[in-house]
């Protein structure tokens, strides 16, 4: 496969998770504020979610984690739009200044990658990183919408760095799946993930926990996929990417100081 065409496979894999993930943040936000039929209101959205997360899946095979994570962002629009009601115009403004910052980090990927971390170091800190969180998540259950989605786009982000780690590695046959330690940390985090962010959901708005799990899914797996997945950034673009980051940090910090402000939905 060219790199063009690997990289329009990437993206447009990508672009459906985004799709998925924004349906399925609108689905979560309604079955946790249901006060009927809510088990199959979250079975249904637990469907939609894990679908987007294996076309997420094919993203990771083919671009870095960084970009995958900012093509992601644009969910952030659909929470947006199911929570128009409740938004301001500053926060509607927030929320497309994250968009753009994040989309800006998206396009200065490359599929060219560097030299990789030996898997045994790749487990060990992705392993000390799920207890770490797991530690905390325990710690903070009553803490408020916003520490939950910082917790919920760290574990999302740990998934994604472990899922594209074992998608670099040649596996041939199931049984060397269910040997990988990388596998059943990919699934620990996804399941801190979900439970972090459907706690979020029942406190807030959607627009803020999704651009505080976003943002923090993008720029912390972004980073650590740098260190230990030899992703990438294309060259001259480091400035643009550093911008990106910025303009998306200030539109969530836009949003979370607006949320301050509003009586909690808990």
């Amino acid at each position: 496969m060219t790199p063009f065409l690997a990289a329009a496979t990437g993206f447009g894999a990508a672009a459906a998770a985004a799709a998925l993930d924004g349906t399925a943040t609108i689905l979560e936000s309604r079955a946790a504020h249901a006060t009927r039929h809510r088990a199959r209101r979250y079975s249904i959205w637990l469907s939609v979610d894990l679908l987007g997360w294996a076309t997420a899946v094919v993203a990771l095979r083919f671009l870095p984690v960084f970009a995958v994570q900012a093509v992601l962002a644009t969910q952030i629009a659909f929470a947006a739009v199911s929570a128009r009601r409740s938004l301001t115009a500053r926060d509607l403004t927030a929320v497309g200044g994250t968009a753009a910052g994040l989309g800006l980090v998206a396009a200065s990927a490359t599929t060219r990658t560097g030299p990789a971390a030996p898997e045994p170091v790749v487990v060990a800190v992705l392993g000390g990183l799920a207890v770490l969180l797991a530690v905390v998540a325990l710690s903070a259950k009553r803490e408020g919408p916003v520490p939950h989605a910082l917790l919920a786009g760290l574990a999302y982000g740990g998934s994604r760095v472990a899922l594209r780690a074992v998608l670099q590695t040649p596996v041939l046959v199931m049984a060397d799946l269910v040997r990988m330690p990388l596998v059943y940390l990919a699934l620990a985090f996804t399941v801190l993930g979900i439970a972090m962010y459907a706690t979020s959901l029942r406190q807030t708005v959607p627009a803020v926990p999704s651009a505080v799990t976003t943002m923090t899914g993008v720029v912390f797996p972004g980073a650590l996929a740098i260190l230990l997945l030899g992703d990438r950034v294309r060259p001259g673009w480091w400035w643009l990417t550093g911008f990106g980051v910025l303009l998306a940090g200030a539109g969530v910090f836009a949003l979370v100081r607006g949320e301050a402000g509003r009586p909690s939905r808990v």
